[in-house]
């Protein structure tokens, strides 16, 4: 064999290297999904859960504020949420203008508005979360039976949650 048959040889070598590099390469890229699949979650699942730990934040914020509060005494709170709260998806917006001309002279226009999810890797882009809206705080203290004290604790609740006093019930813990 001479000087060019070992060439050939050589470069068979390496055009089987590199067609074995490059099958590998297109089979990562379909296992891709499956070896490297983030696991899906329920999205009403994360928006319970978040709005459960929304609620549990706010009631223990609310019971170390109120025990500050004189003739308080031990406080439980307990917040009644209207809703999880909301998830605000961007949203790509187009629209479209035409003007047809008529045969009396005159011109008739036509609009049309599409609206569409903007995605980032199959998934819509989140925007922004909106908390929970309060429907109602329930405080059971030891105070609970003064009128000074259900006073105090509902005024404070009511201008703290932005509630109407209405929607806040303040009793005696027994």
């Amino acid at each position: 064999m001479g000087e060019t048959g070992k060439k050939l040889a050589a470069l068979f070598q390496k055009k089987n290297a590199l067609f074995l590099i490059g099958i590998t390469g297109i089979l990562l890229i379909f296992l891709s999904d499956t070896l490297f699949a983030e696991t899906k979650t329920d999205p009403g699942a994360n928006i319970q859960r978040s709005a459960e730990e929304y609620s549990a934040r706010m009631e223990t914020r609310l019971e170390d504020a109120l025990a500050q509060i004189e003739g308080v005494g031990d406080v439980k709170v307990f917040v009644t949420l209207e809703d999880g709260g909301e998830s605000v998806f961007a949203l790509d917006e187009k629209s479209d203008t035409e003007t047809q001309s008529e045969q009396d002279g005159g011109s008739r226009r036509s609009s049309s508005w599409q609206t569409e999810h903007v995605l980032s890797g199959g998934s819509p882009v989140l925007e922004s979360v909106l908390e929970p809206g309060v429907k109602g705080v329930s405080v059971v203290c030891e105070g609970g039976d003064d009128i000074t004290v259900v006073s105090r604790v509902t005024e404070f609740v009511s201008v703290g949650l932005g509630l109407p006093t209405n929607r806040v019930c303040v009793t005696k813990m027994k």
